[in-house]
């Protein structure tokens, strides 16, 4: 590497730590480029530059091995913080907690600004769960025993995307997805339940499946609480998110419950036991690596006998078919490319409806990265202009 343009970037990082990679980006792209180094083509596919240059300066952060969950879960936090650019602007936030499968779990539930009229004009009713304070103002608490009715916007109920948070089932809550969970509602249209599930180690699986699907069944039992329509309450989530999503929607089959109208599956984990061509091609460098997969396994599911079961490998699963329409994206450069695709041939063929997007350019974890000008912000609008086709 050129010790100079590693000198830029280090001063850029100092200034990027205080605010967000507004610096960064506001260099020319001409610059950007030649920071960013000699395009990395991999499998016939050519990494974003924007992205390349975002690993690079990575590549300079002091790096913190993973040895315990605590110490795990601060480091990501914290490179959540350093990316999260200014929040979208919604009508309100509220804080409630939900029913899980051992006792309440905390979420929150993200209201965008209603479409037929502007904020200003909009007259905010009660709710069975709280009475929601202006998002400019502050942030409501609620629980679901509350007796208020959530405000909801002039054009009657919404669709909701019950959403769970990627991590590896270990790292990860609310706030490090606050950002993503803001940008879907307002993007979209759609309210927004982000669910902060039990993690591992402390409750290892099927701790944090048995929470997903109690809290979808929830929400559709109170969606109308929500503000939401109990005919367009929608599952999704990225990463581990993503393998809850797809569990929910495959449990609910099994279960005879409610079906979700729709399953978001942003480049899941789908498979703690097989291991596919682009776990290899991709092992180190792009944001997922190797011994990332193998550490989240082993805190998720120390028992492996239970790896090969549905409810913690979704595309093990014998039957596929009845499942709700699905949106899955995955991406060129993520190590869990293949199981993705691999998932969505398997829904496809089992006759289920399912728009698969595949992101050539991009890696793991880029659902976070919309403030990277380029094809992170063309991915996350692709996505929330099909949760509005979908769910509005």
């Amino acid at each position: 590497m050129n010790p100079r343009l590693d000198s830029v970037l280090r001063d850029t990082l100092t200034a990027a730590q205080a605010n967000a990679l507004t610096p960064l980006y506001a260099l020319p792209t001409a610059v950007r480029r030649r920071l960013a180094g000699r395009p990395i083509q991999i499998d016939g596919n050519t990494l974003d530059p924007e992205i390349q240059l975002l690993l690079r300066l990575e590549n300079l952060l002091p790096h913190t091995t993973k040895t315990d969950p605590a110490g795990a879960r601060t480091h990501f936090r914290n490179l959540c913080k350093l990316i999260t650019g200014n929040p979208a602007p919604l009508l309100r936030v509220t804080d409630l907690t939900v029913r899980g499968a051992d006792g309440h779990l905390a979420a929150r539930l993200y209201i965008p600004r209603p479409t037929t009229a502007p904020p200003t004009t909009s007259t905010p009713s009660t709710s069975a769960l709280t009475a929601s304070t202006p998002e400019d103002t502050a942030s409501g608490a609620a629980s679901a025993g509350g007796s208020r009715r959530a405000a909801r916007g002039s054009d009657g109920p919404d669709g909701l995307l019950v959403y769970f948070h990627g991590g590896g089932w270990v790292v990860g809550d609310l706030e490090t997805h606050d950002a993503l969970c803001r940008a879907l509602a307002a993007d979209s249209g759609v309210r927004v339940l982000a669910v902060d599930y039990r993690r591992a180690p402390e409750a290892p699986a099927p701790a944090a499946a048995e929470d997903a699907i109690a809290a979808f069944t929830w929400a559709v039992d109170h969606a109308e609480d929500l503000g939401a329509d109990p005919a367009r309450v929608a599952v999704g989530g990225d990463s581990s998110g993503g393998n809850l999503a797809a569990v929910v929607a495959q449990q609910c089959v099994r279960r005879d419950l409610p079906l979700p109208a729709l399953q978001v599956l942003i480049y899941p984990a789908l498979d703690l036991v097989a291991r596919r061509p682009s776990r290899d091609l991709f092992s180190d460098g792009f944001i997922l690596t190797e011994a990332d997969i193998i550490w989240y396994r082993d805190h998720y599911t120390p028992d492996p006998t239970l790896r090969p079961e549905p409810i913690v490998s979704p595309l093990r699963a014998e039957d596929l078919t009845g499942l709700p329409p699905t949106y899955l994206t995955t991406a060129g450069f993520d190590p869990l490319r293949d199981e993705g695709n691999e998932y969505a041939e398997a829904l496809k063929s089992a006759g289920n409806a399912i728009t698969h997007v595949l992101h050539p350019t991009l890696p793991h974890g880029h659902a976070n990265l919309r403030t990277v000008p380029g094809t992170t912000q063309e991915a996350h609008h692709h996505l929330t202009n099909h949760l509005r086709t979908a769910l509005r």
